[in-house]
């Protein structure tokens, strides 16, 4: 347990975010308890879409989301974290599981926004839990990345990720096997 003291002004940034939290969703289909906003988020949303976030999530200073169609759906799960200007690009559906880190300035994307022919222009992209993606990073359409993955920083995630890996690199490849993390 945390016995530091806290000052005066923790406490009121501290409540200040859970205030603007309250107000943030408003803006949600589902948003659970505890969430915490650290500044300007950035919604837009299709009609119809759905933005669902759980308890105990923290969302820092020009994070946006964007869904862009009437099927976009992005979820995120409990106690995650969601770093200073990282954005969640939406067609279809985008999920991220609970404990995860996200750094700043990572992009998820499950479109491409055009289509070559003879392929899928929008694939889903599924993030596990207690996942750490590292700042910079970009994450793909199609991809499923396991529990207790990581990414490091800068890397282009192109293939799913393994369980418990590390991936590193432009395009990301497998750096370790049976990683763990701690917060």
């Amino acid at each position: 347990m945390d016995k530091r003291k806290r000052s005066l002004k923790e406490f009121v940034r501290y409540g200040y975010r859970i205030l603007l939290g309250m107000l943030f969703r408003m803006k949600l289909e589902q948003g659970g308890s505890m969430l915490r906003v650290c500044g300007r988020v950035i919604v837009s949303k299709a009609k119809d879409s759905k933005l669902i976030i759980g308890k105990n999530v923290i969302l820092h200073k020009d994070t946006g989301f964007y869904l862009e169609s009437k099927k976009a759906k992005i979820e995120i799960g409990d106690h995650t974290f969601i770093n200073r200007r990282s954005e969640i690009r939406c067609k279809e559906q985008v999920k991220i599981g609970n404990n995860c880190a996200i750094s700043w300035d990572v992009s998820i994307i499950d479109t491409d926004y055009h289509q070559l022919l003879g392929t899928e222009s929008t694939k889903p992209v599924f993030i596990g839990d207690k996942v750490w993606i590292g700042c910079k990073s970009t994450i793909l359409k199609g991809i499923t990345i396991g529990n207790g993955a990581v990414v490091a920083a800068g890397s282009v995630v192109t293939k799913d990720v393994e369980p418990y890996t590390l991936v590193a690199g432009v395009p990301a490849k497998l750096v370790k096997r049976n990683v763990e993390w701690s917060l």
